[in-house]
């Protein structure tokens, strides 16, 4: 649930315009500690994969980890989001497009990546856009997540650990997308050099989250979809992360792709009257 792919946004910050950053320090506005922002990429490669001294720093200096969603899930509602991830009423993929995409997704499947077939027929019962994920998750190979070891590292310091936003609303914001704009993500993703995600990696591993926010809003995007996805769970968020700071210091990973922009989190801080400082 936790390794999966977004892609989006467009807008350089005027604050930050010349920085490449990940990790910022939240201070100001009566703050007892700062607390911490760092922009994450949800999967990478094991090879590439690194948490600096300075993050692991800000992470310890914290009370409270904060996610896009808690990893702490029972297993109800593990089975829960495992259902709300598949196609309704034991659809597959060639139930919702044509047959031109389906056969060019299963022979994917089949030849470039080396599913089986019996493993295709089961992913295949899967929303598109779970199939991007697990596509791009094969062509990886070893990979490794910020927020699962973010959650390793929380549990090993002692922190309490909290969700900007619930799984469940995750899942339905994924189900209002239409199956044609994930089919045309899913198939956007089937490059056996992965070259759309080696793109977003490249420029990610660089911190430059502007350089990020221009390649996103490039993507054949709806702009429903990046309204949804990135503006108005960023508005969401800042009253919740405004709450959360008052009250002790918190260290806020998400996505790197919420981070930059006129509508990005930093700027939507500031302009809350946080003082926003790039630390690594």
């Amino acid at each position: 649930m936790t390794k999966r792919l977004t892609q989006l946004f467009l807008f350089t910050l005027t604050v930050f315009s010349s920085q490449a950053q990940l990790l910022y320090k939240i201070e100001g506005k009566g703050l007892q500690k700062p607390s911490y922002i760092y922009g994450t990429i949800h999967i990478m490669p094991k090879k590439d994969f690194v948490i600096s001294d300075s993050i692991k720093s800000a992470l310890k200096s914290c009370s409270e980890l904060a996610m896009e969603v808690d990893l702490n899930m029972d297993l109800k509602t593990q089975i829960e989001m495992v259902k709300l991830s598949m196609l309704p009423e034991g659809k597959t993929i060639a139930d919702i497009t044509s047959k031109e995409n389906s056969d060019r997704i299963r022979n994917f499947c089949l030849d470039s990546i080396n599913w089986k077939e019996s493993k295709y027929n089961k992913i295949s019962r899967f929303q598109p856009f779970f199939i991007s994920s697990l596509i791009t998750q094969e062509l990886i190979g070893k990979s490794k997540s910020y927020e699962i070891e973010f959650k390793k590292l929380a549990k090993k310091n002692k922190m309490s650990m909290s969700g900007l936003e619930t799984i469940q609303f995750q899942m339905n914001l994924l189900s209002e997308v239409s199956n044609e704009e994930q089919i045309k993500m899913l198939l956007l993703g089937l490059t056996k050099d992965n070259s759309e995600f080696n793109k977003l990696l490249d420029t990610y591993l660089k911190k430059d989250i502007n350089q990020l926010d221009t390649l996103m809003n490039n993507a054949d995007l709806s702009p429903e979809f990046y309204s949804n996805f990135i503006v108005k769970r960023n508005q969401n968020w800042i009253p919740i992360i405004s709450e959360l700071i008052q009250k002790k210091s918190i260290f806020i990973a998400v996505g790197a792709a919420h981070l930059p922009g006129r509508e990005g989190v930093l700027n939507l801080l500031q302009e809350a009257g946080y003082t926003i400082t790039p630390i690594e």
